[in-house]
Formats: C-alpha cells, sequence, structure tokens
C-alpha cells in the first residue's frame, strides 16, 4: 500500500497487490473500528486503495479522513502516506497534474524524514505518473532514482524487478527495443535467483515477445516455449494460448509452416474457449497467411473470411482491413480476379480512411506545384512580349522618342519587378501555408501512431491483467471449495467487475482507434450493447430506433464515446436500480440538433430529494464535455426519461 504499481505486462505484480496487500473491505472496516492513531490512518489508507478502481468517491473520503488525523497528530510519516493515496485516487480518476502534486508532497516528507524507502516508493509512483504524461525523460530520471535506493536497500525482491519492468515500457514505447531486452533480462535474472517461477514465466513470456520486434524468431522460440511450460506447471492455462501464437509467429517467418499451422490451431481452441475474440481473429490471420504462403489457398480462404466476419462484428479495423488484403491476394491466386479487384478495393478504401492525411498531404503538393509553374510561364510571356515591343519602337522614333520610350521601358521594368516580387512573396506566403499545413499532418500521422502504439499497450497489458484476475479469482473459488457465503460473493463481484472493465477497456480501445466515429458505427455498437443487456435482464424488453436521415453523420471520436457512456448508463441504471420491463432507446433529428431519448418504465424516483449517485453526475460529465445538453425527468411509479441534445452543426 506505500506504493501504486505500474500496470506492465509483467502480470505478478497487478495479482500479488490484489491478493496480499488488499485485505478485504470488510474486515478492514471490521478493524477500524477498535484502531485509533497511527493505526487507524494506516487502515484508512488501505481502505482508500481498495476504493479507487470501484468508487472514486469513497477512495477520497478515506483519504482526506486519513490525512486529517494525520495533520491532527502531526506525524509526517502519516501525512506523507495519506498524501500518497490522495494521488492514487486522482491518478485512477484520471486527473494526473493533481495526482503529480499529491506525490511531490508526499516525496518532500520523506525525504524530511529520511524515510528512503517510502520516497522510493513516491519516486517510482511519479515516473508512472509522468509516462501516462508523455514525458518520458521525466519518467526515467524518477524510474533511475526509485531503483539506486531500492538497490541500496534492503527491500523485497520484487521492488527492483518492478521498477526495471516500468523503464523497459518506457523505452518500448520509443522502440528502442534492446535497451528494453536489458532492463527485462536483468528482472529475470532476480526471479532466477530467488526461484521464484510466475515472475520467471511472466519476463519469459514478455522477452519472447519482444524478440519478435528484433527478427529474433529463435530467441522467441525459446523464451515463449519456456514460458509456456511453466504457466502449465502453474496451472494458469489461460496464458498458454498468447505464448502459441508467438511461436506459431516464429515459426512462420523461419517458413516451418506446417509446425506454425499446428500452434495457430491450438491457440484458437484456447482463444475459443475464452471468448477472447481480439486474439482468436489475430490468430487466424495468421493461420490463415501461413496457409496461403503453402498454397493451401480453400484453406487459407475460410479462415481470413471468419477473421474477417469477428472483425466486422467486433470492430476491428486494422483486422478488418488486414483481411481484405489477404483475401485479394487469395482470390488473384484461385484466378478469381473479379473477386480479388473487389477485395483489393476494400482493402485500399479501409487503408485510405486510416492515412486519409496522406492523401491530403500528395494533392496539397501538386496543387501547390502547379500554380508554382503556372505563374512563372506567366511571367516569362510577359517578359518576351514587352521586350518586343521596345524593340520595335526604338527602329521607328527618333533619338528624343527613344529617351521617351527608355523612361517608359524603364517603368515599365520597375513595374514588372514589384509585380515579380509580388509573386514571389505570394509564392513564398503559399511555400509557408504548405510547410504549416505538413507539419500538422506529420502531427496527426504521429497521434494516430501513438493511438494504435497505446491501443496496443492497453490490450496487451491491461486487459492480460483483467483477464488474469478473473482466471486467478476462478482458481480461488472453485479450487479452494469456500465455504463462507459472503466471501464468495465477495470474490464474484470483483470478478464481474473485473469483466464489466474488460467490456469497457475494448470499447475505448475501440474509440482510440478511430479519428472518426460515424453515427452507423455508434448503432452497431450500441445495438450490440443493448443486445447483451437483453441476455442479461431477460424480462426487459429493449427497443431501439434511429432516424435514417442520420445515416453518414459523424463525429469525433470523443464526442462518439461520450454518447455512447451515457446511452450505456441510462440503460444501465435502468435494469440495476429502476426494475424496468421496457426501455428504448431513440435517436433522432430537432432541426440542426441530434436529440436521442432513453425511456423506461420503471420505479423512477422523486428528482427533488433524490441523491445524485455517479451515474447520474457521470452523464451530467460527459455531456458537458461535449458541449451537449441532458435533462432528466423522473416521478416515482411513473419511470424515467432521458433527453441529450447535440448541436449537429458542431461536427460536420
Amino acid at each position: 500500500m506505500a506504493y501504486k504499481l505500474y500496470l506492465i505486462s509483467i502480470l505478478f505484480f497487478v495479482c500479488s497487490l490484489a491478493f496480499s496487500q488488499s485485505p478485504i473491505l470488510d474486515s478492514l472496516f471490521k478493524v477500524s473500528k477498535n484502531q485509533k492513531s497511527k493505526e487507524l490512518i494506516s487502515t484508512y489508507n488501505e481502505i482508500s486503495w481498495e476504493f479507487k478502481n470501484s468508487n472514486l468517491d469513497s477512495s477520497f473520503f478515506y483519504a482526506r479522513k486519513a490525512l486529517k488525523i494525520a495533520q491532527k497528530l502531526k506525524n509526517l510519516n502519516a501525512i506523507a502516506a495519506s498524501y500518497n493515496s490522495l494521488a492514487n485516487a486522482f491518478d485512477a480518476g484520471g486527473a494526473i497534474d493533481s495526482a503529480v502534486y499529491y506525490h511531490n508532497k508526499s516525496l518532500e516528507l520523506r525525504l524530511q524524514t529520511n524515510d528512503l524507502i517510502g520516497a522510493a516508493d513516491s519516486y517510482n509512483n511519479l515516473g508512472i505518473v509522468h509516462d501516462l504524461k508523455g514525458d518520458y525523460n521525466i519518467a526515467l530520471e524518477h524510474y533511475f532514482k526509485a531503483l539506486k535506493i531500492y538497490e541500496n536497500q534492503e527491500v523485497s525482491y520484487d521492488k527492483v524487478p518492478m521498477v526495471l519492468g516500468n523503464i523497459g515500457i518506457v523505452y518500448k514505447k520509443q522502440k528502442e527495443y534492446k535497451k528494453v531486452l536489458s532492463y527485462y533480462s536483468r528482472a529475470l535474472k532476480i526471479y532466477e535467483d530467488h526461484n521464484y517461477t510466475f515472475g520467471i514465466a511472466v519476463t519469459k513470456g514478455n522477452i519472447g515477445a519482444l524478440s519478435l520486434n528484433l527478427n529474433e524468431f529463435q530467441n522467441t522460440i525459446k523464451y515463449s516455449e519456456e514460458a509456456e511450460a511453466l504457466y502449465t506447471q502453474l496451472g494458469y492455462l489461460r496464458y498458454v494460448p498468447y505464448m502459441l501464437t508467438n511461436i506459431a509467429i516464429a515459426r512462420d517467418s523461419l517458413k516451418q509452416f506446417n509446425l506454425a499451422q499446428v500452434l495457430y490451431k491450438r491457440a484458437i481452441t484456447l482463444f475459443k474457449q475464452d471468448q477472447n475474440q481480439f486474439e482468436l481473429t489475430y490468430a487466424k490471420l495468421g493461420l490463415g497467411d501461413s496457409y496461403y504462403k503453402q498454397k493451401k489457398l480453400n484453406d487459407a480462404l475460410n479462415e481470413i473470411n471468419e477473421a474477417l466476419d469477428i472483425s466486422l462484428l467486433n470492430g476491428y479495423k486494422e483486422f478488418e482491413v488486414r483481411a481484405y488484403n489477404s483475401l485479394s491476394k487469395i482470390e488473384a491466386s484461385k484466378g478469381n480476379f473479379k473477386q480479388a479487384y473487389v477485395n483489393s478495393l476494400k482493402y485500399s478504401i479501409g487503408k485510405d480512411s486510416l492515412f486519409e492525411e496522406s492523401k491530403t498531404k500528395t494533392i496539397f503538393e501538386l496543387e501547390a506545384k502547379y500554380q508554382s509553374e503556372k505563374k512563372q510561364k506567366e511571367i516569362s510571356n510577359q517578359r518576351a512580349e514587352i521586350a518586343e515591343s521596345n524593340l520595335n519602337l526604338n527602329k521607328k522614333k527618333s533619338q528624343v522618342k527613344s529617351l521617351l520610350l527608355l523612361a517608359i521601358a524603364i517603368a515599365l521594368l520597375g513595374y514588372l519587378l514589384l509585380k515579380q516580387q509580388k509573386l514571389k512573396n505570394k509564392q513564398i506566403q503559399k511555400e509557408s501555408e504548405l510547410k504549416q499545413a505538413l507539419v500538422k499532418i506529420e502531427s496527426q500521422n504521429k497521434l494516430q501512431e501513438q493511438r494504435i502504439e497505446i491501443s496496443r499497450d492497453l490490450h496487451d497489458n491491461i486487459g492480460a491483467q483483467l483477464t488474469f484476475i478473473i482466471s486467478t479469482l476462478d482458481n480461488i473459488q472453485y479450487g479452494m471449495k469456500i465455504t463462507n457465503n459472503k466471501l464468495n460473493e465477495k470474490l464474484s463481484d470483483i470478478g464481474a467487475f473485473a469483466k464489466d472493465t474488460i467490456y469497457e477497456l475494448r470499447d475505448t480501445i475501440w474509440a482510440m482507434n478511430k479519428s472518426k466515429i460515424t453515427l452507423d458505427d455508434l448503432q452497431s455498437r450500441i445495438s450490440n450493447f443493448i443486445d447483451k443487456a437483453g441476455k442479461t435482464s431477460k424480462r426487459t424488453k429493449f427497443s431501439f430506433t434511429i432516424d435514417k436521415a442520420l445515416s453518414g453523420i459523424t463525429f469525433t471520436s470523443v464526442v462518439g464515446m461520450n454518447l455512447y457512456r451515457i446511452i450505456q448508463e441510462a440503460i444501465n441504471n435502468a435494469i440495476k436500480y429502476a426494475d424496468a420491463k421496457s426501455i428504448s432507446v431513440v435517436v433522432d433529428t430537432k432541426g440542426v440538433l441530434l436529440e436521442i431519448l432513453i425511456i423506461d418504465n420503471g420505479i423512477g424516483f422523486e428528482m427533488a430529494t433524490a441523491k445524485k449517485g455517479n451515474g447520474l453526475n457521470n452523464m451530467k460529465k460527459r455531456a458537458n464535455e461535449i458541449n451537449a445538453q441532458i435533462i432528466i425527468e423522473s416521478k416515482p411509479k411513473m419511470g424515467t426519461k432521458i433527453k441529450v441534445t447535440k448541436s449537429l452543426s458542431d461536427e460536420n
């Protein structure tokens, strides 16, 4: 509880924190009733930590209670620990600047009291938040300070490899793969020196995956096979297919196609069992491409088509584009050139939608070049005409007239020079505008690359860790045969929360990978959510209608995601708290306004006396962030009506 662990691909840290450092809240509340002073402060900080990922209001409440008692006692170590709890709560809520502020206050007190281990924890925490802000140099500076203290002090062996992993993560974002490998290797040695099997398994798996980026395929096979064996030995079978996929990619790259295909099939079977649609799609694309390399065209076609269906259903845009490219090559090899052309066209359209900025840049450059050449030609023609005119006049006029014409010629020359200078200035201005456009396009391309990289890190790291938590909870419940019903219920609640978080994470990744979200995209996402909600609440009838005139309307990813979250929150509230038998969602237009209505026939509530919980506040906050209006109307036994309006002129 003294430090915040970074969510990296080394899954052990999250699990050890969840099960060894976070007692059940009921036990903490029970213990706190008989505590005073310093012990009570410590317990309140523990409670704040437990709440930070499930109820931020409660997390802040107990962190501030701990801080108030600590300040009353004038205990600097306790005040520092309470500042740390506040920082963690702000971090969990996305308020990174506030998290930095309170981590620095905690660090200042720990240095003042010569609490070196606590100071190292604060340095590590500051490294995490600066990494999230993209301040990589500052993050590394804090990580190295934490590492130096940990290595010079007697601490639990897991803290040093934790910081090594965090440093590796920063270098991985910068694609410094050789450096990442060196830090992973140091972490692995520490685990091996302590014979800690799980840490060894996870770190070897990470090194195996990293070796793919380095094209060191034999290392991928070696480390991934060792990790697979250790996961199997420990009973963590959920992580075996990840290792199989990495080995399959390496075998395929080494042209060992038959071995690769066997491994892909094993991974696909296990991903189906876990209902892991994202990794299942990735493995099927790999298997299809492997079949294509062996000219097993029908097998390749089947696998790629199945991957395409899953991609379209779940909005995996990158996989969709890759599938069309593979299908185009397969159909061409089969002689089906018409279908190959159709798939190639879909691939081009999909690829263009991901890289529209690049197309815009090319068009702009051609236009600027054309205009520049046109202006230069006009100037040359004008000069030639004036020169010929002067020559004819000199032959026909006398010396006096020649002097006059010379004066006129000088005036004309000055005029031409002035005009030429104006044209040159315009050209310089156009070049400046072009440079600015190129800088903007380059910035947008880098932003898109960062989005894709972050979404992959979210999926590879946080998604895998949440999946591991679910698996571990299942093992605890069914392997230990717990008879305490209350504890069983708590474990089930944690598992359900982790699953819900995975779904929300997938929605977030989906939004991050899109620069624009169409209303059709939003309709598909809402329909999928309503279908899932209908399965969990079978006695509730759902209806969803949308005005066809809205087809083609686009939003930014931020606006689209917030609208989706508001609808999702409203439906969840109607199911969980309103006991609704009927829920309808209507998307319509009112002039230049988009109008969304969510209506249920539940028990309703009294607006004047109702306590505004996280659900209502979250909806209002999301509406405010996208400049939308939200009106909530409800009466007891009369159901609830939520209306969201948003100006379409802001988006188009």
